[in-house]
C-alpha cells in the first residue's frame, strides 16, 4: 500500500492520543485495534489484487483485438467475439479493454468506424450510403447520426469541409 489509509491513520492516532495523555490502553483495546487494522489492510490488499487482475490488456491481446476489429469492420462485432479473440471472459475483457483504451469495446469499434469513414469521405467519391454499409452501420441514417454525435457535423458537411477546394 503506497497510499495513506484514512481509517488506519484514525485508529492509530486514537491509540497515540490515548497514550500521550498517559493512559495505558487495555490489552483487549490493543488487540481489538490490531484486529481492525489487520482487517483493513487485508481488505485493501484484496482491492489492489482485484485492480491488478482487471488491469490493462497485454499489448499482444490488444493487437489481436485491433486486428480483428479491422478485419471485421463491415460486420456486426460482438463483445463475446472480442473477448474470445483476447482469450478471456467477457466481463474481464470489457474492464481491461476500457482500462487500456479509455473506451468501452463498443465505443471503440464505433470510433474506429467513424475514423475510417473520415478517411473514405476525404479520399474517395464513395456515396455516404456505401461508406455506411462498408463500415458496418445498420443504415445511412444510423451512420449520419453517429458521425454527427462524434464529430459535430454530418458526413456530407465533413466531406465538403475536408475537400481540397475548401
Amino acid at each position: 500500500m503506497n497510499k495513506k489509509d484514512a481509517v488506519v491513520a484514525t485508529l492509530l492516532s486514537s491509540l497515540r492520543d490515548e497514550m500521550a495523555l498517559g493512559h495505558k490502553p487495555d490489552t483487549a483495546y490493543v488487540e481489538h485495534l490490531v484486529a481492525l487494522v489487520s482487517l483493513r489492510v487485508a481488505n485493501l490488499s484484496r482491492e489492489q489484487q482485484r485492480f491488478v487482475r482487471h488491469g490493462c490488456l497485454s499489448r499482444r491481446a490488444l493487437g489481436r483485438v485491433r486486428d480483428y476489429i479491422d478485419a471485421h469492420m463491415n460486420s456486426d462485432i460482438s463483445l463475446s467475439e472480442l473477448a474470445a479473440v483476447a482469450g478471456m471472459a467477457v466481463d474481464s475483457f470489457a474492464r481491461r479493454f476500457k482500462a487500456t483504451t479509455g473506451l468501452a469495446p463498443y465505443a471503440y469499434v464505433i470510433e474506429e468506424r467513424v475514423r475510417r469513414a473520415e478517411a473514405l469521405l476525404r479520399e474517395t467519391g464513395l456515396s455516404i450510403g456505401t461508406i455506411a454499409f462498408r463500415l458496418g452501420f445498420s443504415s445511412q441514417s444510423h451512420f449520419t447520426t453517429t458521425f454527427r454525435r462524434l464529430r459535430g457535423m454530418t458526413p456530407r458537411a465533413y466531406r465538403v469541409n475536408s475537400s481540397p477546394e475548401s
